[in-house]
């Protein structure tokens, strides 16, 4: 017995439909809430510190932008100089603990590029600190940044390869080609690894309008 044609067209459907699903990869922001007066941290290497733009990094650029749509939200900038993923590893628990931030916008993973860490090293220190954000109940975005070469290249704005995987995990929102397309701009830059203050502002404007996201 042949099907009927319309039983056919809503097979075809729901398996288009199901097909389409399984390709999508979940939404890190789908159920972010950022309420007035909470905290979102910031947390990582020099590039959260604000080196090559001291008080004006993007954190203090960031706290800027959200303080006229949800007053009395607060950045904590727990930036460290030089820091590999390997130390941002270990203390963010204690950072989540006392603070207790809605989300966590992380750098990391340049430093380790720089002083050729394993990569295997680099990507499970990473996913660790996505994992514990999400543990605590926050968001992770997580900007990504380029390999060494590619940051100083100008015209060149390409993340490292492991972010791409970071993001199609979907654990994190990852901001890509971000920094990579600062240090590619030579107005943009404080040193070949650093962004300027209008650098910063390109990283806070990203930020700023992925939390748009939030409710």
């Amino acid at each position: 017995m042949r099907p009927r044609p319309l039983l056919l067209l809503l097979l075809l459907l729901a398996t288009a439909s199901l097909l389409a699903g399984c390709g999508r990869k979940p939404d890190a922001l789908a159920d972010c809430r950022l309420p007035a007066g909470a905290t979102l941290l910031a947390i990582g290497d020099s590039l959260t510190r604000g080196h090559g733009a001291e008080g004006q990094g993007y954190a203090e650029q960031l706290q800027a932008l959200l303080a006229a749509g949800r007053p009395g939200t607060a950045v904590v900038n727990l930036g460290i100089d030089g820091e590999r993923s390997e130390g941002l590893a270990g203390r963010i628990d204690a950072a989540l603990a006392e603070h207790k931030p809605a989300v966590v916008l992380v750098t990391s993973g340049g430093n380790d590029f720089l002083r050729r860490v394993a990569e295997a090293e680099t990507r499970r220190h990473l996913r660790t600190v996505v994992d514990r954000v999400r543990a605590s109940g926050a968001h992770a975005l997580v900007f990504g940044v380029p390999p060494p070469g590619l940051a100083a290249a100008v015209g060149v704005a390409s993340d490292h390869s492991l972010f791409a995987d970071l993001a199609q995990e979907g654990k994190a929102h990852v901001l890509r080609g971000v920094v990579a397309g600062v240090l590619a701009r030579e107005a943009l830059k404080a040193d070949p690894i650093h962004p300027n203050r209008e650098g910063y502002a390109v990283m806070a404007k990203a930020a700023f309008e992925a939390l748009g996201r939030c409710r």
